[in-house]
């Protein structure tokens, strides 16, 4: 069997677990990961009810990235060494797979046999209008996302699966190349990677270079809606927890131009292992609890006026315009050389 394990880092993300289990799970995931620090929402307490899911809880040191800090932890863990393939990514990124992949073994076949690592581009989804976290998946709530192609260099990222024995260790965007060794590389599973990809440690974005729609990507659901969004920006960026997200982080995230249905036809699989979790000890209450919390969060942010006329500012920031081709070139050629 083909060893696939899921790496990520969460903080408060209790309403959110056991969707983001599900779906990789029923994608072909074999084994979890899951490093959490700082919580209050009973995100630990849920993850330790869930069969085959690996939680190291761990306490951030110093001012290094908790991201970085977790990454270190899951290169020296068994589990990173005996896997196969392996995806550093995060609690709002989905994997999604063009028809008729389903799972990532699919992924894994239908690219070259020497591929060492394919590149999963993101694809924003906006908030839509919707102003309050419902208890349903988050793929069935948001429908529409950037259009594709997408003219704006911050949706161009990426996140990788690679096979471990390949690379030195992890990376947030892509792992760290072993010197003197330069692996293959995949983009989308549609395409090769240019010339010098590889050998770039530090290119984690693709704009520009993907030639055709990818196959295989990573749905970023990382607004959900407006009231959601005022949650989560109490605990700041994962790289840098200390910085509070603001309205230039929603502007340019919130694009909601076209529709998109590529992930459906894996959500029946979603949908039937949440059923199976849920249905474990205690773990309904416990989801249920983590999502009352974060409704409670809410309501005690909305007796700050301050909060409440950010919160209004998001409501009637209701959508961004995608820039053109021309607008993306000149902006590009102005900085060119600053």
């Amino acid at each position: 069997m083909t060893r696939i394990l899921a790496v990520t880092c969460m903080r408060n993300e209790g309403p959110y677990c056991l969707e983001w289990i599900a779906h990789h799970r029923a994608a072909g995931v074999t084994d979890f990961l899951i490093f959490t620090h700082d919580c209050t929402d009973g995100t630990p307490a849920l993850l330790d009810l869930l069969d085959d899911v690996t939680h190291v809880p761990f306490t951030p040191e110093g001012d290094t990235s908790v991201q970085w800090q977790a990454m270190r932890l899951a290169d020296r863990h068994d589990l990173m060494k005996q896997a196969d393939w392996a995806l550093f990514f995060d609690a709002d990124e989905f994997l999604t797979l063009a028809a008729p992949m389903r799972r990532l073994p699919d992924l894994i076949a239908s690219v070259p046999a020497d591929t060492d690592a394919i590149a999963l581009p993101w694809r924003f989804f906006g908030a839509n209008g919707q102003e309050a976290l419902q208890d349903m998946l988050t793929p069935l709530r948001f429908r529409h996302a950037a259009p594709d192609p997408f003219f704006l260099p911050a949706g161009s990222f990426f996140k990788t699966l690679h096979r471990p024995a390949a690379f030195q260790k992890l990376g947030v965007h892509r792992p760290k190349k072993k010197r003197g060794v330069s692996p293959q590389w995949n983009l989308g599973g549609v395409q090769a990677a240019p010339g010098g990809f590889a050998e770039n440690d530090n290119r984690i974005n693709l704009f520009g270079v993907m030639q055709s729609q990818a196959r295989a990507r990573l749905n970023h659901y990382s607004l959900r809606s407006a009231g959601e969004f005022m949650v989560k920006r109490g605990r700041g960026l994962p790289n840098r927890t200390t910085k509070r997200l603001d309205l230039h982080y929603w502007a340019e995230r919130n694009f909601n131009t076209a529709a998109d249905t590529m992930i459906d036809p894996m959500l029946d699989a979603t949908m039937a292992e949440v059923t199976r979790l849920r249905a474990l000890p205690g773990v309904a209450n416990a989801h249920t609890q983590a999502v009352q919390w974060h409704h409670d969060s809410f309501a005690a942010l909305m007796t700050d006026p301050v909060e409440v006329q950010f919160y209004w500012h998001l409501l009637l920031l209701g959508g961004s315009t995608p820039p053109t081709a021309r607008q993306a070139q000149a902006h590009l050629l102005r900085h060119a050389g600053s």
